[in-house]
């Protein structure tokens, strides 16, 4: 970049400064945001986070049991709506990017803990509760006479995680107290894979400039 143009060197000066500002500032976040949230969501699809090689999360009951319901061929954490990926967002500032999910429950399962709810037992509840016993049970509703005996046969027979559902139908209570450990499945984080990603972007960025810087 020569010139001999007091004046003219002045704006050869001002656009090139111009063109950094604009990339640093708001093309290379734009372009990294896009980045960590395609590396982010893709967790999702792979059941696990990538950080060092990929790191399997623990399968949900619902994937354990598998079946032949709608829900059965989803993954964990993924669902025909999958709100929680797609609630995965970049937010743009000026020289910066962050990464969030604003859904209510996507801390505990990014990061894994103890939830602990006073649920009122309804008659809507006790409801759904038999029809899982049925369905984890195998077994039809209304194959025998009285309520507390239509899983049929005897309860040993029932696999564990009915006779939870089970207890629950027949409990006397109103309320109940429930703790549920959530085991830590994390799809938002440092990664190593994703700042390589990154740092090429950031190389590319520099010599977008350099080659800027050229042409003037």
């Amino acid at each position: 970049m020569t010139s001999d143009d007091p004046k003219k060197l002045v704006q050869l000066v001002t656009k090139l400064k111009e063109q950094v500002e604009r990339e640093v500032n708001d093309r290379l976040p734009r372009k990294v945001g896009i980045i960590a949230v395609q590396h982010f969501k893709q967790n999702f699809r792979d059941s696990g986070f990538l950080d060092g090689g990929l790191r399997p999360w623990k399968k949900s009951q619902r994937e354990l049991r598998g079946g032949m319901g709608a829900s059965a061929r989803y993954k964990t954490l993924t669902s025909a709506r999958n709100h929680l990926m797609s609630s995965t967002q970049a937010h743009i500032g000026q020289g910066e990017v962050s990464i969030e999910n604003p859904v209510p429950y996507a801390v505990i399962h990014n990061e894994g803990g103890t939830i602990v709810s006073n649920p009122t037992i309804t008659p809507k509840m006790r409801k759904y509760a038999w029809a899982m016993v049925y369905k984890l049970s195998g077994r039809k509703r209304g194959s025998t006479g009285k309520r507390g005996k239509r899983t049929g046969g005897s309860k040993e027979a029932i696999p564990e995680e009915a006779k939870k559902w089970m207890a629950l139908a027949l409990t006397k209570k109103t309320k109940i107290k429930i703790r549920a450990k959530m085991p830590k499945r994390q799809f938002i984080g440092e990664s190593r894979e994703l700042m390589q990603k990154v740092s090429k972007e950031v190389n590319d960025s520099i010599q977008r400039i350099k080659d800027g810087i050229s042409t003037l």
